[in-house]
């Protein structure tokens, strides 16, 4: 997950390793392999700071994202429907803005999709250098309910793959 390397590659690249890992019998026992989330600084829309922590016993599904940014648009309406698909003592959706200064166009956007998960905004460049990740959006990371990131997608996220929606359900069941 370093800068250079095109968010395509990435994209076919992340579930075939997955999947090669997952098959070698590396995926779900290997526990110690995944890393966990960073502290990433992020505040609430109104501008007070906010902690992701308060997330922690949960899956979560983050995704970073921007209003002007294309494949993010397309995703939202999916992550939203994702979101009431799973219960949300168990499952959220969280979604960190990289849009610089204009939280009523946020507000606006949210709105206009009729997003209803958890979102804040964050500075692009300190969230994907916090992350190891390349800059841009989208980004969308699984985190178990003990902080740790257990899957990456770079690039437009479809949640309704059957690869995603099983990795997913291993995730959750997981931890029960």
């Amino acid at each position: 997950m370093r800068p250079g390397q095109p968010a395509r590659g990435r994209a076919v690249l992340l579930p075939a390793l997955l999947a090669a890992l997952l098959a070698s019998g590396c995926g779900e026992e290997g526990r110690g392999s995944y890393r966990p989330l960073p502290p990433l600084d992020v505040t609430y829309l109104d501008g007070q700071p906010a902690d992701l922590a308060q997330f922690r016993g949960r899956v979560v599904v983050l995704n970073l994202w921007a209003t002007w940014c294309i494949p993010c648009r397309d995703e939202m309406p999916e992550l939203e429907e994702m979101q009431a698909r799973y219960p949300s003592d168990d499952f959220t959706v969280v979604g960190i803005s990289i849009d610089e200064g204009d939280v009523a166009l946020v507000e606006g956007f949210l709105n206009e999709f009729g997003i209803t998960y958890p979102n804040f905004m964050g500075d692009g460049p300190a969230l994907t250098e916090s992350l190891d990740l390349y800059p841009g959006v989208p980004h969308t990371l699984l985190v178990d309910r003990e902080g740790l990131i257990r899957a990456y997608w770079g690039g437009r996220f479809h949640p309704f793959e059957p690869e995603t929606e099983a990795l997913i359900e291993r995730v959750l069941a997981a931890a029960e």
